[in-house]
């Protein structure tokens, strides 16, 4: 294996804030930068060649970039050994019995899509398959380790949608274990992990005895073996699957916030340490865990932290046997559990009523909440918890492509191609340093000044945009800010005992040749002696989270209106999220309502939806999207709900941003001498108006509604149900022509007649421009507002 040869570990080097020894306290954090275009970019264009054409060519491209990422982990694992010893704690674990298990981040696995086989959409936001090739390999290779030693272990979110939906689409049973594979005969479909597997036995030396394609048939044929008891396989672990008791295993939590104990599968803790059976079937892994960095919508990121701090909780674990649908941590009550709901994501947890999948409200009309520690308790508990059964583990993160915007498969993620692999074994160091890294684009010179001056808890800052009056309109001009200043994970973490925040940075940069190091927590590398900082030049946030990624971006644009409007904006804001009254919304703060607690009860609703009816994709995403509207003002449904009032404020001021980007500059209606676009806000009003009418239309031109809008959905299914698909092109729920709604409107406008259909949007949304949609009504009627009639009113959606 290769070590770092030019090694920077508290030498003395010239750098802008003048001569400083290099960080050499703290956990060290080992990587690598390597050229992006030799890494996994095009591979899923090369894959697609290799499965449809069985193109030689596009797997020997393939191969060349696997054996490249090789390099990189040899480079980046080398120098973690030289700082940790791991190998040799590795090698003791391993030879004691236990496996090696690795865990992606497979939050939505439709990495090689079903209909094409090219990239699906959860190819830019799962850990590469390719990372996994080349990690199994560097360990069997230098360390070893037989690949019937190691398995794969994922609790996937969507795992179980996807085998369902690819048994219904292929006649025939997918497992979810085939949908990691990608391959189940001829079907194709899901990550890759049979492309790993091909990929080892074509590296793997004659002499050696292991296979690593056994276990491939199991995983298709659905066959289940414990870890000691799989004998010459490498197992694929569906995690998430301990509706079987036997499978599970439930854990003390030390110091537990939000859980006191959790049930965890044995692959990953192990087997009961009294019974010597079951030991034997579970020894325990070494948990090697592999996240991708992403920016997260329910927090500032996910990487190594969330990657087992929520990634190892399972779905389908039945709270008792009498009731087995009715799930520990998942939702919706049914056999096809989806989302982890269930586990706080958020400080404030509302309770849901069974019969109405509403949230409770009391006496006095406030809805019924619990407080508890929120998303960091529920990380910490799970990591504590498998801390305490022994579990070694080492993290490293895919941070080849960074994702901005999006951690979920929904066509957004956007990939920056950083060109980074890190491994540690701190979770906590690890994920500072990246976050760190996200949140930097000013040189630590100028932010510890910044720091200084400002009285800052930090000088890892970056530029964002924030807006400011100029005359009637609202401009953008270039200010800085962090959401560091308001995150607390990491020295929450670091006080449950994790990890710790301190680290140090050593490694390779191998565009440059030459060491990466880190000075008061700024990566950088070196050249000549010289410290030459390294930082990111993309501006990282999602959308979900701006108010917290982007506070100053979008209290400065309120605090703009309010002043030119008179409106109340930043008081709504502050009234709905800042707890403590200190004028700062944290990460912690995130409103009174449990709003997230209902929200993933409303998105796993609609997955069951899709799955389990006729019609249920048209009819799934229906409901989905307009609970979230129908539940955010208290006259638009008859139980006078308002609990996702506060996160459409955020939905509206990302609104209002993303219409400051737009090119051309248009008056603005509501407020008479304002203009937006070109660096200008519109109104609060017309961001608002824009916001749900995007929703309902998928648009703001009557010439361009979306077949994927609400309306395109309530009109598809009209179509396809009451006109035999004459417009849509065809009665299937799944295939409709993109033009069908035009089509529709202009067959209207020479005099066809209109479809039996009616959809009722509250008053001021039933017009684009100056134009009434057809077959919309404005109503003022709560129980009528957002719904569907068809047929006469005979069905009601």
């Amino acid at each position: 294996m290769k070590t770092n040869k030019n090694y920077m570990r508290g030498e003395l080097v010239d750098s802008e804030i003048g001569n400083k020894k290099t960080d050499s306290e703290g956990s060290p954090v080992s990587g690598v930068r390597m050229d992006v275009s030799r890494a996994y970019k095009d591979i899923p264009e090369l894959l697609q060649k290799v499965i449809d054409e069985d193109d030689d060519a596009a797997w020997a491209a393939i191969i060349n970039k696997i054996d490249y990422i090789y390099d990189q982990v040899d480079i980046s694992l080398g120098s973690l050994d030289q700082e940790t010893g791991f190998i040799s704690e590795v090698l003791k674990h391993i030879k004691s019995g236990k496996k090696l298990l690795f865990k992606p981040n497979l939050v939505g696995p439709q990495v090689i899509d079903i209909d094409t086989h090219g990239e699906g959409l959860g190819a830019p936001i799962c850990t590469d398959w390719s990372v996994i090739a080349a990690l199994m390999r560097w360990f069997h290779d230098k360390l070893s380790i037989d690949y019937n030693q190691m398995a794969l272990g994922e609790a996937s979110t969507s795992s179980i949608l996807m085998e369902l939906m690819a048994s219904k689409i292929t006649g025939k049973t997918i497992t979810a274990e085939a949908i990691f594979e990608g391959r189940s005969g001829d079907f194709y479909g899901g990550w890759g992990f049979y492309f790993v597997r091909r990929y080892l036995e074509e590296h793997h030396p004659p002499s050696h005895t292991d296979d690593p394609m056994n276990g491939y048939e199991d995983s298709v044929a659905g066959r289940y073996f414990s870890p000691g008891m799989a004998g010459n396989r490498l197992m694929v672990y569906d995690l998430n699957q301990i509706a079987d008791p036997s499978r599970g295993r439930t854990v003390t939590v030390p110091e537990g916030d939000n859980y006191s104990e959790i049930t965890l599968h044995k692959v990953i803790v192990g087997g009961d340490p009294d019974d010597n059976v079951d030991r034997n079937d579970y020894p325990g892994c070494v948990l090697v865990n592999v996240p991708k960095m992403k920016i997260h919508a329910q927090d500032l990121l996910t990487n190594a932290i969330k990657n087992i701090g929520i990634g190892l909780y399972p779905t389908q674990c039945a709270i008792n046997s009498d009731d087995e649908n009715k799930w520990k941590y998942a939702m919706p009550p049914s056999s096809t559990p989806s989302f982890k709901g269930k586990l706080p994501h958020c400080p404030w947890v509302v309770e849901i009523d069974d019969d109405t999948d509403l949230p409770l409200k009391d006496e006095n009309g406030e809805y019924i909440v619990t407080r508890t520690a929120g998303m960091p308790g529920t990380q910490a508990d799970v990591i504590r918890a498998v801390q305490e059964q022994g579990v070694y583990m080492v993290h490293v993160s895919d941070s080849i492509d960074m994702i901005n915007l999006n951690h979920n498969p929904e066509g957004i993620a956007v990939r920056i191609p950083e060109g980074y692999l890190w491994s540690s074994l701190d979770c906590v160091a690890l994920d500072l340093l990246c976050a760190r890294y996200c949140f930097k684009t000013i040189p630590m010179s100028k932010g510890m000044k910044l720091k200084e001056e400002n009285s800052w808890n930090t000088e890892f800052v970056h530029q964002v945009p924030v807006a400011q009056i100029e005359y009637k309109n609202i401009i953008t001009v270039e200010g800085l800010d962090s959401p560091l200043f308001r995150y607390n994970l990491y020295s929450y973490a670091e006080n449950r005992g994790i990890g710790q925040q301190p680290y140090y940075v050593t490694g390779w940069d191998s565009v440059t040749d030459t060491p990466l190091t880190s000075l008061a927590g700024h990566l950088g590398r070196v050249e000549e002696n010289k410290f030459i900082e390294l930082m990111t030049d993309n501006m990282y946030y999602n959308p979900s989270c701006m108010i917290w990624d982007m506070q100053k971006t979008i209290l400065s644009y309120a605090e703009a209106h309010d002043t030119l409007n008179g409106t109340s904006i930043v008081k709504e804001f502050m009234d709905g999220f800042d707890e403590n009254g200190d004028g700062v919304i944290d990460y912690d703060e995130r409103g009174r309502k449990g709003f997230d607690t209902h929200n993933f009860l409303i998105m796993s609703q609609s997955l069951d939806i899709q799955l389990t009816e006729e019609y249920g994709t048209l009819k799934g995403n229906f409901y989905n999207m307009v609970n979230v509207g129908k539940h955010s003002d208290e006259k638009w449904n008859p139980e006078g709900h308002d609990f996702t009032r506060e996160f459409n404020l955020v939905g509206i001021a990302n609104q209002a941003y993303e219409m400051s980007k737009y090119e051309n500059v248009t008056p603005d209606p509501f407020v008479p001498g304002m203009k937006w676009g070109n660096g200008m806000w519109p109104s609060w009003e017309l961001a608002r108006w824009a916001m749900f009418s995007g929703m309902l239309y998928g648009t703001l031109s009557i010439d361009q509604v979306s077949i994927s809008s609400v309306y395109g959905m309530v009109f598809s299914y009209a179509d396809k149900t009451l006109n035999k698909g004459q417009y849509t092109g065809s009665v299937d729920e799944k295939i409709s022509d993109p033009q069908a709604v035009h089509k529709y409107f202009e067959a209207l406008s020479k005099g066809v007649d209109i479809l039996d259909f009616v959809f009722y949007v509250p008053p001021g949304f039933g017009i684009l421009g100056e134009v009434k949609i057809p077959n919309v009504e404005e109503t003022n009627d709560p129980g009528k507002t957002f719904t569907a009639h068809f047929n006469q009113g005979q069905e009601v959606w």
